[in-house]
């Protein structure tokens, strides 16, 4: 919001004042509305005391005055005698004593005689109210005038005597100068059409309060809210002589009350404004003297950001200067702190050579000619020698080394790429030269190394790389030297070029794994299932579940490319528990169809010792419909041998049967064949292959067999191709025959119409006898790789 520290410490400073001023503004507001309506409602009081008292005395004075003139015997004979003139003088002089507006005799017959002569006689509730002997003075309607007023039997009971007073705006105006206050006051009779003569639109809001205030009884002055607004009011209901309902009605305005304090606030306003405006100008001279300091501090960190190291000075003495003092501090700790971090980027710790990152710079840095060859110079079997005489005389070893390296390419980028491998940039005319170039430094890096006092031969390979393009940059073509470093040691040769059709697309590849869910979806993978021979039953009574993936673009892939991605991708175990739920799915379907046969899962190395994946196969294989069979590696449980065993356990005590998959292809170690606890022992297809014409497999063949049997196993072979394989296997009690001779993996549909064929069957059966030619061969099976 704010882009300078000026500007956000005035405004700070400002806003905190002018908040704190408006809090107490606004407390003062309210305890002044507060102690104004307090008053008001108890001026109102007062005022209704007063005129509660003026009003009896009035009363008073108007009941004594009629009571006199009724006494007056002349009085009673002229209204006896209908005497007019003698009526109307006393009526004159009664009005004029009592300070009346009106005064009239009613006779018994209920005929109003007035100073005007007779009238229209009395109305039913003046009537009713004379009819006691003590009528009680209060209000009076009379041609629709408001009185108060009062009455007085004549002598002899021949009629009464009635006076009042107008209660018109003079009569208000009075009692409104003795209230110290500002107050409406009126005095309402309850009529057809409601409370008076008020028309204001508030006329409803007061009518409701003056009905609220007569039922409860409760005449205090309270606040009323009305259409014009909040006002104070009191309700005071009045005497009535002749049964008119009639109440006084008191009302004072807050905003009149409010007035009185009116200086006040205004008084308060007026400093809040002085003291904002001062406080403004002095935070803007503080904040200046702050903010200086900072702007020379601002400008010469966008310098140091810049690489350029500035001395900033401030000539005060307080933290500011002090500040500027640790920044001159950090300055310099920064400039030397650069200075190493460069060295030791560009440079390797260890040996103090060039590292990968200054090779990179220097090839960007510089033209690249066609004939640029970058060679990757590995030290062989330097891990072993490191071992043996220790990191820090290894680490002397390649610093040795890369000194004889510049000593022979003095100009050349040199660069130390990882521990045991060198980089160095050369110019050739074609790969033969390179080559040559290669051996030749092979003949001088090799030569003995002196460390201290011991003599170290040393035997190094040279792997070489040329720019594939333009385009390529320095790291990808310092990688592409490394793997023919590899590749030069893979193949046994002491320099070689980079081979990128050996090498392929990893990129490509990888990104299978990115597929594989989406096939596994779709169905591009599927399962596909080897039957298995068995001689003892002579039926086909188990399978081994492949899993095969038919891509759309690629065609089929084999498995020996995608399983071991997705080993090392971290995919395996989805691959595999979809394998074997889709193993039960189609051993069910087997069982449907009238085929019960047990069905084995390959289960990868990798997962043989994860305890939650051992698990979820446990509980997956107790859902099957029948045997279920994991086929692992013997060396697969050298990596974790305790929770590998552990796991295999878990396997064979939830039912489910564990075969030794690949006999013989490994390191096969007569230790873990005795502590598995495994049903099946397979031959691995090496063996089983050779078995007709090599004496030697045939006898490793025969005596695996009964080293199984004899620890109670049943034998797989693999890779039964033959019928001689066939025969002589049976021949050897082999339990069973697994190969393209029985079947390739077929389908699930293929499956059950091999199962459902007894003449294959009867073959199987006589070739196991050595009589193969009493039947026709079974049709031919395609090998596949």
């Amino acid at each position: 919001m704010f882009r300078r520290l000026r500007a956000k410490l005035t405004f700070m400073y400002a806003g905190l004042f002018s908040l704190a001023l408006l809090l107490i503004g606004a407390v003062a507001y309210f305890v002044i509305a507060g102690n104004t309506q307090q008053l008001a409602e108890r001026q109102l009081s007062s005022t209704n005391q007063v005129f509660a008292n003026a009003w009896d005395i009035r009363l008073d004075h108007l009941q004594d005055a009629a009571a006199r003139t009724a006494q007056i015997s002349r009085m009673a004979d002229a209204v006896i005698e209908r005497d007019d003139a003698v009526i109307r003088a006393h009526l004159a002089d009664l009005r004029a004593r009592s300070r009346a507006d009106i005064a009239f005799v009613v006779t018994r017959e209920g005929l109003v005689i007035s100073e005007t002569g007779a009238s229209s006689s009395v109305s039913p509730g003046m009537q009713v109210a004379l009819a006691h002997d003590q009528p009680l003075p209060g209000v009076f309607l009379q041609n629709e005038q408001t009185y108060q007023g009062a009455a007085a039997a004549l002598s002899g009971g021949h009629g009464w005597i009635v006076v009042g007073a107008q209660l018109g705006p003079q009569q208000m105006d009075d009692l409104r100068a003795l209230s110290p206050i500002p107050v409406q006051a009126a005095v309402l009779v309850h009529r057809t059409n409601g409370w008076g003569d008020m028309d204001t639109p508030a006329a409803a809001s007061f009518g409701t309060f003056i009905d609220e205030s007569l039922r409860t009884g409760h005449s205090a002055a309270r606040e009323v809210r009305t259409e014009d607004g909040k006002t104070i009011a009191l309700a005071a209901p009045l005497q009535s002589l002749d049964g008119t309902e009639a109440v006084l009605l008191l009302r004072n305005s807050p905003t009149s009350g409010a007035s009185l304090y009116g200086t006040l606030l205004n008084t308060l306003i007026a400093i809040g404004v002085i003291g904002i405006t001062l406080l403004i100008a002095g935070t803007w001279f503080l904040a200046r003297s702050i903010t200086q300091p900072l702007s020379t501090l601002e400008a010469a960190a966008r310098k140091l950001r810049e690489g350029l190291y500035e001395t900033v000075v401030v000539g005060t003495k307080d933290e500011l200067s002090r500040l500027a003092e640790s920044f001159n501090a950090m300055t310099g700790a920064i400039r030397e702190r650069e200075r190493r971090i460069t060295q030791l980027a560009f440079h390797d710790g260890e040996t103090r050579l060039p590292n990968r990152v200054a090779l990179e710079r220097k090839l960007n840095a510089a033209a690249r000619p066609e004939r640029l060859y970058l060679a990757a110079i590995g030290v062989d079997r330097f891990a072993h020698m490191r071992g043996a005489i220790g990191y820090a005389l290894a680490g002397e070893l390649v610093r040795q080394l890369g000194g004889r390296l510049a000593h022979l390419a003095p100009n050349a980028p040199m660069a130390r790429l990882s521990s045991d491998v060198l980089g160095v940039a050369f110019i050739a005319t074609s790969e033969a030269d390179a080559l040559k170039r290669a051996h030749a430094l092979i003949a001088n890096l090799e030569q003995s190394v002196s460390l201290g006092e011991q003599v170290v031969d040393v035997h190094v390979t040279i792997g070489i790389a040329q720019p594939s393009g333009k385009e390529e940059t320095s790291s990808a073509m310092i990688e592409r030297a490394s793997i023919a470093l590899d590749q030069t040691r893979q193949c046994g040769h002491k320099a070689g070029m980079y081979d990128e059709a050996a090498y392929g697309d990893p990129a490509r590849n990888l990104s299978l794994m990115g597929e594989m869910r989406r096939a596994l979806e779709t169905g591009a993978i599927y399962l596909a299932h080897q039957p298995k021979y068995n001689f003892r039953t002579g039926r086909i009574d188990s399978a081994e579940s492949l899993v095969r993936w038919r891509h759309p673009t690629r065609g089929n892939i084999a498995p020996d490319l995608f399983v071991p991605m997705a080993e090392e991708t971290g995919h395996i175990r989805a691959l595999t528990e979809w394998v074997l739920e889709r193993a039960i799915t189609d051993q069910k379907a087997l069982k449907e169809a009238g085929h019960t046969i047990k069905l084995a899962v390959n289960i990868s190395a990798r997962l043989l010792s994860d305890t939650d994946f051992a698990k979820r196969a446990a509980a997956l294989a107790r859902q099957a419909s029948h045997q279920i069979c994991f086929e692992i590696t013997e060396t697969a449980v050298i990596d974790n041998p305790v929770a590998a065993l552990e796991n295999i356990e878990l396997f064979a005590s939830s039912g489910v049967h564990v075969a030794i998959d690949d006999y013989g292809s490994g390191l096969s170690s007569l230790a873990y064949l005795k502590q598995l606890p495994a049903h099946e022992l397979k031959i691995d297809k090496l063996f089983v292959q050779n078995i007709t014409s090599s004496q030697r497999d045939a006898l490793l063949v025969r005596s695996t067999i009964d080293l199984a049997h004899g620890l109670g196993m049943n034998v797989t072979a693999e890779g039964v191709e033959t019928p001689a394989a066939f025969a002589l296997l049976a021949s050897m009690n082999c339990d069973l025959a697994q190969g393209y001779l029985i079947s390739r993996p077929a389908s699930l549909e293929e499956l059950i119409a091999l199962l459902s064929d007894d003449r294959r069957l009867q073959f199987y059966k006589q070739t196991a006898m050595g009589a193969s030619s009493a039947l026709a061969p079974a049709p031919s099976q395609p090998k596949q790789a």
